[in-house]
């Protein structure tokens, strides 16, 4: 296969074909893993000795909480349950329809040299197909998670010995268990990577084929063991194009970050400065963090999500031709 070839038609769709580019977009808005923290707090020593504020010679009482404040509670996490399993619904859907309309809306393209908008676009994967997407997933990730939390809970095993009273055999245990922890994690990673380059073929056997879940699995793993010298000559090619953009995203996100902090600043200290004139101590910098925080958010997450759709779009249209290609040499 002329892999260049391939690139550089890739690259002519997706420059001229920009409906893939709102695909792409919105593949990265809905497929972007979000990182969250808890949050912490310390107490002083003070607040554990006489020196406090608690009065001493007194045991602390707890105070009573009423059970109609428990209700609330309790019906106010139930609340964002429901609505965390909506939202988790809603975006596992997006996701695969605009994985099935990425491939159909390239392939289409090929054929007939059609561009379709963003109704036709998503007709095109609102269908059965998106949902045999997720359920390949499901099938190939659900055995595999069960295997690795069996591989990481018998890592641990030689920790038992820290039940014996020697420190010999601990040491002993706990180094075993630091390389048996570190076999799996790379075990894990190679797995992975081999998953993530079969799962492309299995979706778009799927999808380009029409076949069912269990023959588009049979269907992608023949066909990338039938052509595997080219499926890993393209993987290089597209990490290597990955590893270069994160590269160039470096100072586009510092570049980001000071512009959002230029643009976020502005109505923040607008809004301290009207707000010190009504209030005190730290309210008027509460409100202004509270108007910047979100700007400077919006300004910094908005070109970078484009911007990653537009890497994911281009890598699926590689990956899509890279099909066609294949499938047309064995014809």
């Amino acid at each position: 296969m002329d892999h260049m070839k391939v690139l550089k038609r890739a690259w002519e769709i997706f420059y001229h074909y920009r409906m893939l580019w709102v695909f792409g977009f919105i593949l990265s808005l809905v497929g972007a893993e979000g990182g969250g923290g808890g949050n912490s707090f310390q107490m002083s020593q003070s607040s554990f000795n006489n020196g406090g504020n608690m009065p001493t010679g007194r045991p602390f009482v707890a105070p009573e909480v009423p059970g109609d404040v428990w209700a609330i509670a309790a019906g106010a996490i139930l609340a964002l349950i429901c609505v965390g399993v909506i939202v988790a619904i809603v975006v596992t859907v997006v996701r695969y329809v605009m994985e099935t309309s990425l491939i159909r809306m390239v392939d289409e393209h090929e054929k007939t040299q059609e561009k379709v908008g963003f109704r036709a676009g998503f007709r095109m994967g609102w269908s059965r197909t998106a949902l045999r997407l997720f359920l390949i997933d499901l099938i190939v990730n659900i055995p595999v998670a069960l295997v690795f939390g069996i591989l990481f809970a018998l890592a641990l095993l030689p920790l038992l010995v820290w039940a014996v009273d020697s420190t010999a055999l601990q040491a002993v245990g706990t180094g075993a268990t630091a390389c048996l922890f570190f076999i799996v994690i790379v075990l894990v990673i190679v797995v992975n990577v081999a998953l993530s380059v079969l799962r492309g073929f299995f979706w778009r056997a799927c999808v380009l084929e029409e076949l069912g879940v269990v023959d588009s699995l049979r269907r992608g793993y023949a066909f990338v063991k039938l052509h595997l010298a080219d499926v890993l000559v393209m993987w290089l090619i597209t990490i290597g194009l990955a590893l270069l953009w994160s590269l160039i995203m470096i100072p586009v996100a510092l570049l980001l970050v000071i512009l959002g902090g230029i643009v976020a600043a502005i109505p923040g200290l607008l809004v301290g400065a009207l707000a010190s004139l009504a209030f005190q101590e730290a309210v008027p910098w509460v409100l202004a963090a509270v108007v910047s925080i979100p700007i400077f958010i919006l300004v910094m997450v908005i070109p970078l999500t484009f911007l990653d759709g537009l890497m994911k779009g281009f890598q699926s249209t590689t990956w899509t031709l890279t099909y066609r290609e294949l499938q047309a040499l064995e014809g």
